[in-house]
């Protein structure tokens, strides 16, 4: 009787972990799921009802606890193949949402540096760099970024953008799209010429 008693305290205890563990988790899903439906719902430009009400500070307030739910979750499940897209996710907001240039940066390095073969890294090291020569203006600094990233990734996607941003590093926005014009121009001729 007593090797009976046992044994079901034992089976109640893991069903009351297994419990437990599985609602520890499952809560950073949900805010994270909870705050971009908010996020969504709130930079849509109108509600559920079709009224135009948008918030700013509100917008604001959702995009920062965003960010900080993405972090959280990549500080308490290091491991988990989601954290890096999450971190990347947080970087994206911080940078073009919340102008917290800083702090973007700072996420990408993690990326960078945590989580090396994860699909997000490379995105991240282009992004850094792009932040860089486009927003910083440290041109010295987002041409190492760049060919960092031609070193680690010679056949992502995005390597064509990294040897056009190489060739165009401090060149002025007008001076570039008359580059990019001439270019196609010249493209446009030669097709016309060769028919």
């Amino acid at each position: 009787m007593k090797n009976m008693t046992q044994k079901i305290l034992i089976l109640i205890l893991s069903a009351f972990l297994l419990v437990a563990q599985s609602c520890k988790k499952q809560p950073a899903d949900d805010s994270i799921e909870a705050l971009e439906a908010k996020f969504r719902e709130a930079t849509s430009g109108g509600t559920q009802d079709g009224s135009q009400n948008v918030n700013h500070e509100e917008i604001k307030k959702i995009m920062a606890d965003l960010a900080a739910a993405y972090e959280k979750y990549a500080t308490d499940h290091p491991e988990d193949q989601h954290s890096a897209e999450y971190l990347y996710k947080a970087a994206e907001l911080y940078e073009t949402n919340m102008m917290n240039i800083s702090r973007s940066m700072a996420i990408f390095d993690k990326i960078i540096q945590d989580y090396p073969e994860a699909e997000r890294a490379a995105d991240a090291l282009f992004k850094k760099g792009y932040v860089l020569h486009n927003t910083l203006k440290d041109l010295d600094r987002a041409r190492t970024a760049y060919l960092d990233f031609l070193e680690k990734y010679p056949d992502h996607e995005l390597a064509a953008s990294a040897r056009f941003e190489i060739e165009n590093l401090g060149v002025d926005a007008r001076d570039l799209l008359d580059r990019i014009q001439h270019k196609s121009d010249s493209i446009s001729r030669a097709d016309v010429g060769g028919e």
